[in-house]
């Protein structure tokens, strides 16, 4: 029988292994397990037999990893629980977690039912250079526009503006880009292109929030300026990985042009 408590710290050896057997797909996770000692908080195990078969965040969003076994006791275990804000997970995990937990199924808002999860490394990496593109880490001096343009991109993408709940948004940015993790492409002096890191692991890093200004869009600046990126990434860390919607051709388009391979499959249930 399947049992689920929270983590213990003793069995962080053993969960980093499970975690490690997916890496890409596992990264907020292995995340939260060694560098996030607050939100490692809401992490619990799924046992069987004594042995972990699983790994879950249940916060404010719920991520799995695991056996397919393990996401049918997370259900169990979260039927309880505050809904949360979205579901994140490898599409078999999200189809066995949410077929036990039927009186969610009337919140959904949003199902990305295929979030192909693609990875590259410097081996792999096509660079494109174009000598109008520069890129750059972002500073406090682009804190608004950096804002501005990462609530458009998550309202067109999640059907719902973040600058709703006011200050938070904003401060969270702030202290991204603090930590150096946002980063910028310049087209002839205009702030044109943004991504950032999510969350990072010993074997990669998840990229975020890929964004070309609209009307620049179309003159291969998102190209340039993401291989560039990537490049100088990859400098630091083995490999980077990130996902996206399957209808999004042109972003698919963009990652495989770049050498970015697809490694498996994400499902989101929004609420």
């Amino acid at each position: 029988m399947i049992r689920v408590a929270p983590l213990l710290a003793e069995r962080n050896g053993e969960a980093l292994a499970l975690l490690e057997r997916e890496p890409y797909l596992n990264v907020f996770l292995s995340y939260v397990l060694e560098r996030d000692a607050l939100s490692r908080r809401s992490l619990v195990g799924a046992l069987l037999d004594n042995n972990l078969i699983g790994l879950a965040y249940l916060g404010r969003q719920i991520v799995l990893a695991g056996e397919r076994a393990a996401a049918e006791g997370f259900a169990a275990y979260a039927a309880g629980m505050p809904r949360p804000k979205a579901i994140t997970a490898p599409t078999e995990l999200v189809e066995a977690f949410w077929d036990r937990v039927p009186d969610w199924h009337r919140a959904a808002r949003l199902i990305r039912e295929h979030q192909p999860v693609m990875a590259v490394d410097a081996t792999t990496l096509l660079v494109r250079n174009d000598p109008l593109v520069r890129v750059r880490r972002a500073t406090l001096a682009d804190l608004t526009i950096v804002v501005e343009n990462s609530a458009e991109m998550i309202a067109g993408e999640l059907e719902s503006d973040p600058r709703k709940h006011g200050r938070e948004f904003t401060a969270n940015i702030a202290a991204m880009i603090e930590s150096e993790l946002w980063w910028i492409g310049e087209c002839v002096g205009e702030l044109a292109f943004f991504c950032h890191i999510g969350s990072w692991s010993q074997h990669t890093a998840q990229m975020q929030g890929i964004w070309t200004v609209p009307h620049l869009r179309g003159k291969g600046i998102a190209r340039a300026a993401f291989s560039a990126i990537s490049a100088r990434l990859l400098e630091i860390v083995p490999s980077l990985s990130l996902y996206v919607n399957d209808f999004n051709h042109a972003a698919i388009a963009l990652y495989h042009g770049l050498g970015y391979r697809n490694v498996g499959e994400f499902r989101t249930i929004l609420f």
